[in-house]
């Protein structure tokens, strides 16, 4: 009886260890987990381009800046429009993609980089098939600038003659 006695006792103490030492493995686990430093974050390029004055920069020298109103068309005409633009920053700027915000708005841009001072065209051309009253689309440009993307805006009115 007392081998059983000091049996179940060195059972229980045994136990009793194991699960401290697994609660001291869990708690350095976390304790590394929260110890770790965070990863460099990329502000610092944010800062660069602040403090080069926003890299390079948009000015719209057409008539009507960003905006373009094709005034009023009939439905399945196709006007087309030139934004012309300087670069007035600091840095030759890159345009890596022009996009409308549907089918029926395409650009054209400059693929090569534009020299600050220099200045450049987008041309968009509307495509009014199958359109009809009053129209407001955007062409976004990304490009190297502060911020990165700028929006260009098409607006009229389509016609339908029956």
């Amino acid at each position: 009886m007392k081998n059983l006695i000091v049996l179940s006792f060195s059972i229980l103490l045994l136990l009793v260890s194991c699960q401290d030492a697994s609660k001291k493995i869990k708690d350095n686990n976390d304790t590394t987990t929260q110890t770790q430093p965070e990863p460099k974050k990329t502000e610092i390029n944010a800062q660069i381009i602040d403090n080069n004055n926003g890299g390079a920069s948009f000015q719209f020298t057409n008539n009507g800046g960003k905006v373009w109103d094709f005034g009023t068309i009939q439905q399945g005409d196709e006007p087309e429009f030139t934004f012309t633009f300087q670069n007035t920053g600091n840095e030759p700027m890159i345009i890596s993609n022009a996009k409308g915000s549907c089918g029926c708005t395409v650009p054209q841009w400059p693929k090569e980089p534009i020299a600050p001072g220099a200045t450049g065209e987008i041309n968009v051309k509307f495509n009014s098939k199958n359109k009809k009253g009053s129209q407001n689309k955007t062409v976004t440009l990304t490009a190297n600038t502060t911020p990165p993307t700028t929006k260009l805006r098409v607006t009229g009115t389509i016609e339908v003659i029956e």
